[in-house]
C-alpha cells in the first residue's frame, strides 16, 4: 500500500498514516467494506430496464463484494478498482470462486487515473467516504463523465441530519441536498439505511477486526498503542454512524 494520500487514509478511518500496513490483515474477515449491496440491487431493480445494462464499474471497489453480488442476479461486464492491492487479491479470489472470472474484472489502481479517462459505463457505483473527488457537487460532475447517455450513477453517502451537529468532512442533509440539486443528473431513487441493519454489522465486524488487533498486539508489542487506538477510533465511529448520522444511497440518472 503505497502512495496514500490524506483523503484515502480518511475513507478507512485512519488517523495515524503508521497504521495503513496493518490494514489488510486488519480487515482479512470483513467483504462488504462499508457498503449494502442489496440497496444498490435495489435501486437498479426498481428504476432501470436491467435488460439495457452492458457494463458497471465500481470505483473503490473494496474486495468486490457490490459487483458479486449484483452479478448473481444481473448480466453485465463489470469493473472493480481499488487502491489497495491486497483488496483486489481477495476480489478476485472471490470472482473465481463465484465462476465470475469471464464477467468480473478488478485491478489495482488509482481511481482519479481511471475516471480521468472518460471511459463510458451503464452503471457508475462510487461510495462517498472522503473528499478525494471534491465536495458532492464536484464528485458527480467528474463521475458523470464516465456515464453513458441514460446511464446511471448509484452514489452512497453519509450525512448529518440538520437537527443533529455537523459533523466534519460530511454534508449535512441540506447541503447534500442542494449539491444534488445542482447536478446535471436526475435524482430517480434512494434507500436510507436501516439502523438497526447498520448496529448489527457494525458490531460484527467490530468482533472480527477486534480478534485481529489482539493478535497484532502479541506480534507487534511495540505498535499496541497504535494498535487500540484503531480500535478504538473504529468503535467511536460506528457510535457516530449509528448515532449521529443518516447513511443512504441513491441511483441518479444521466
Amino acid at each position: 500500500m503505497e502512495n496514500i494520500n490524506k483523503d484515502f487514509l480518511d475513507s478507512l478511518d485512519l488517523l495515524d498514516k503508521e497504521m495503513e500496513r496493518f490494514i489488510p490483515y486488519v480487515l482479512q474477515d470483513l467483504w462488504e467494506l462499508g457498503s449494502i449491496p442489496d440497496y444498490i440491487y435495489q435501486l437498479i431493480d426498481n428504476n432501470v430496464d436491467t435488460k439495457r445494462i452492458k457494463n458497471i464499474v465500481d470505483f473503490g471497489c473494496g474486495k468486490g463484494a457490490v459487483l458479486i453480488y449484483l452479478a448473481k442476479r444481473l448480466k453485465f461486464h463489470g469493473l472493480g478498482i481499488d487502491i489497495v492491492s491486497e483488496f483486489i487479491e481477495s476480489a478476485n479470489k472471490h470472482s473465481i470462486e463465484n465462476y465470475f472470472s469471464d464477467r468480473l474484472d478488478f485491478i489495482s489502481g488509482d481511481i482519479l487515473e481511471h475516471i480521468d479517462r472518460n471511459e463510458k459505463y451503464d452503471i457508475v457505483i462510487y461510495g462517498y467516504d472522503s473528499g478525494i473527488l471534491g465536495d458532492v457537487h464536484k464528485t458527480i460532475s467528474r463521475l458523470q463523465n464516465c456515464i453513458s447517455d441514460s446511464g446511471y450513477l448509484i452514489l452512497e453517502i453519509a450525512f448529518t441530519p440538520d437537527n443533529k451537529a455537523k459533523i466534519e468532512g460530511l454534508p449535512t442533509e441540506n447541503e447534500l441536498l442542494e449539491q444534488l440539486d445542482k447536478s446535471d443528473l436526475e435524482t430517480i431513487d434512494k434507500i436510507f439505511w436501516e439502523t438497526d441493519k447498520i448496529r448489527t454489522i457494525n458490531n460484527e465486524n467490530n468482533i472480527y477486526i477486534n480478534k485481529r488487533i489482539e493478535e497484532l498486539k502479541k506480534t507487534y508489542p511495540k505498535h499496541t498503542q497504535l494498535l487500540e487506538r484503531y480500535m478504538s477510533n473504529q468503535i467511536d465511529e460506528c457510535k457516530l454512524i449509528v448515532n449521529e448520522m443518516i447513511c443512504s444511497t441513491w441511483i441518479m440518472k444521466k
